[in-house]
C-alpha cells in the first residue's frame, strides 16, 4: 500500500466508516419503502382509488406501461457503418459532475 494511501486513510478512516454505515442504513431504508409503497399501492389498488392527498401524502397511482426505444448497442454491432453515420449527424453530448463511487464491503 502506498504511502499517501496509508496517510488517507489514517487521517479519514472515522469519515469512511461513517460514509459505510450511512450507505449500508439508506439500502435497508431503500427496500423498507420498496415494500411499503408495493403495500400501499396493493390496497389503493383492492379500494380502486387512482389517486389520493391528505396531511402526510399525496400519491397518484401510475398504471404499468411499456415503452420503445432504440437500441444503440445492437445498431452499432450489427450496423456500425449506419450508427457512425447515425452518431455524426445527431450526436447528443451530456456532461456529468465528477462523483464518487462507494461500494459497502
Amino acid at each position: 500500500m502506498s504511502d499517501e494511501i496509508q496517510a488517507f486513510e489514517s487521517k479519514h478512516m472515522m469519515l469512511m466508516a461513517n460514509v459505510a454505515q450511512h450507505i449500508q442504513q439508506e439500502k435497508l431504508l431503500k427496500e423498507q419503502t420498496a415494500k411499503l409503497k408495493e403495500d400501499l399501492g396493493k390496497a389503493m389498488d383492492e379500494f380502486g382509488i387512482k389517486s389520493i392527498d391528505n396531511d402526510l401524502l399525496k400519491i397518484t397511482r401510475t398504471a404499468a406501461s411499456t415503452s420503445k426505444s432504440l437500441d444503440t448497442t445492437r445498431l452499432k454491432n450489427e450496423e456500425p457503418e449506419l450508427f457512425a453515420e447515425l452518431m455524426t449527424d445527431y450526436p447528443k453530448i451530456t456532461n456529468r459532475s465528477a462523483s464518487l463511487t462507494i461500494k459497502v464491503k
